[in-house]
């Protein structure tokens, strides 16, 4: 089995090690790092410094605070960055840092831990490194767009609002609240879920039992006829045939695009969304370039508040 002193003594072997960068919120944290790894009693931890931590696992493991944005650091998250060493494949090294991503994603989930990874839009919720390539520059940057109002300008927007209803339909008001509350997500897979959910919550699914006839009905019998002897699959087979009475929502907002004038490309592309959605929710993917995509479904989304 290898062991922590051959992965160190022997770099061109074990050639790949992965990282997990991930930030924590500020109910989440670590008590001895001052310790561990400060040259100078009381001397506070800086960035970049390397903590190496003891396990019983054939790896070396090394935890090291990062550098986030200013606003983060404002709120009380903290960054960090776990690096675990080594292996001999790019593809080994990809399997342990699912692991410890998957390990991590544990402790936080026991510990009640605010925490987001720091690739959240690549295929990966790692980064694998080659050890023995150069290193050279590293360069990080944070950049934050703001959009100020005045005051004189932010009154009649307000009053152009508050006009525009007498009774504000509880659709658009929870989609235009799912909408704003995702610009407050820095996660991409939760932006795009929340926007889809936003546009779903404008979509009326119309109820289809009329159209449908008896058909449901005669489903629903050759369910319990059928040969199966699971009663809790049969009754599980009937409700998914009764929630056929119910437009699906995919088809809702076919309309809903339809009703509000946008083009054919735009309907292609929300189903894209709905795609990469269910890819995130019931496969487990994660989907790459999410934020092309939750630019265009904003767009999307604000012309149809604006013609409703």
């Amino acid at each position: 089995m290898t062991s922590r002193k051959d992965i160190h003594d022997k770099k061109n072997q074990y050639s790949w090690s992965a990282k997990v960068d991930f930030t924590l919120g500020h109910d989440g944290g670590f008590h001895e790092l001052n310790e561990l790894v400060a040259p100078v009693a009381g001397e506070m931890w800086r960035a970049g410094q390397l903590a190496s931590l003891l396990w019983n696992q054939d790896y070396i493991l090394a935890l090291e605070s990062r550098k986030i944005h200013s606003l983060q650091r404002d709120a009380g998250m903290s960054g960090y960055r776990l690096t675990i060493e080594a292996a001999d494949t790019a593809g080994g090294a990809e399997s342990l840092g699912k692991r410890l991503a998957f390990a991590l994603l544990s402790v936080a989930v026991e510990r009640r831990w605010g925490m987001a990874l720091a690739w959240p839009d690549s295929p990966l919720p790692c980064r694998v490194v080659d050890r023995t390539a150069s290193t050279g520059f590293t360069v990080q940057g944070f950049g934050t767009v703001t959009s100020h109002m005045y005051m004189k300008d932010f009154v009649p927007k307000l009053e152009e609002g508050f006009a525009k209803y007498h009774e504000v339909p509880d659709r658009v008001l929870l989609s235009m609240e799912l909408f704003s509350t995702s610009r407050l997500e820095s996660n991409n897979r939760s932006k795009l879920i929340m926007l889809v959910s936003a546009m779903e919550a404008l979509a009326d699914q119309k109820d289809l039992s009329a159209k449908l006839g008896d058909l449901l009905v005669k489903l629903n019998n050759l369910v319990y006829e059928s040969d199966i002897e699971e009663e809790g699959l049969k009754d599980s087979i009937a409700g998914q045939v009764k929630n056929l009475k119910r437009e699906s929502a995919s088809r809702a907002v076919k309309r809903l695009v339809a009703a509000h004038g946008l083009s054919e490309a735009d309907a292609d592309f929300i189903k894209e969304a709905y795609v990469a959605r269910s890819r995130i929710l019931h496969e487990g993917m994660r989907v790459p370039d999410l934020a092309s995509m939750i630019h265009r479904l904003e767009e999307i989304l604000t012309k149809i508040y604006a013609n409703s």
